[in-house]
């Protein structure tokens, strides 16, 4: 059975989460309220939770200054928070999970099952909190690093530094401007979400491109981008694509 700590100032939303938790998630045994960010340092290393439910907006520390100060975590973070778009993508592109409030039970339920899927990404916590604070300290959203796990590590990339995305099955292929490819066991889809904002565009449903490495269309009507690389576009995207090309 796991163990959850919920983390959050504010009594009746974590009592809430704390009753959600009790009625959907019978994986879950044992939850323990911290409502004093003070305390959560001590209540961590005491209760040494499984999953680790922390609010970000908090009198004496936030979300973000209660993980630094916690030199090994061995638990999977996911962040709860009132809606704020930067504060959002600034989470997503370092590839922490998060809850919206106020929070819907199916969410919830599908952030802990979510978490026996990514326990061997414990190790890049360290690496992935100095990337959320690194964004949301960036003036524009343009700068915000993107986290990638592989099977060797965690790499960050600016969207700027990504030629195209690849799909592999389930998995997705990182072609950088480093001259170095990545694959990462995410879907396609959830990279189309986050980096379309930033000027990329689904020509297929394998290919991922960012607009500013295409160079031209082919007569045979494949993308050629910068690296001279030929991307094909499907036939129900092609006017669409070539409409936002101008």
């Amino acid at each position: 059975m796991l163990k959850a700590l919920i983390i959050d100032d504010e009594l009746k939303a974590s009592d809430v989460l704390r009753l959600m938790l009790e009625r959907y998630v019978p994986e879950i045994g044992q939850v323990l309220v911290c409502n004093d960010a003070r305390e959560a340092t001590t209540t961590i290393q005491q209760f040494r939770p499984d999953i680790l439910f922390l609010d970000i907006r908090m009198p004496y520390f936030n979300g973000f200054d209660v993980l630094s100060r916690m030199q090994h975590r061995p638990f999977q973070v996911i962040f709860t928070t009132a809606y704020n778009e930067y504060t959002i993508q600034a989470i997503r592109f370092s590839a922490f999970d998060y809850l919206l409030k106020p929070i819907d039970a199916q969410d919830l339920v599908n952030a802990v099952q979510r978490y026996t899927h990514r326990q061997g990404e414990l190790a890049y916590q360290p690496e992935q909190l100095k990337n959320i604070i690194k964004n949301m300290q960036a003036d524009d959203p343009g700068q915000f690093r993107l986290a990638v796990p592989a099977r060797e590590g965690i790499h960050f990339f600016l969207p700027s530094e990504i030629i195209r995305c690849e799909a592999l099955g389930g998995y997705t292929k990182f072609f950088t401007t480093l001259n170095k490819q990545y694959l990462t066991s995410k879907n396609l889809g959830e990279y189309e979400e986050l980096l379309t904002p930033y000027g990329f565009l689904r020509t297929h449903k394998s290919h991922l491109v960012n607009r500013t490495q295409i160079s031209f269309i082919d007569h045979e009507g494949f993308l050629v981008l910068k690296d001279g690389t030929a991307v094909e576009v499907s036939r129900r995207k092609k006017a669409e694509i070539i409409q936002q090309l101008g």
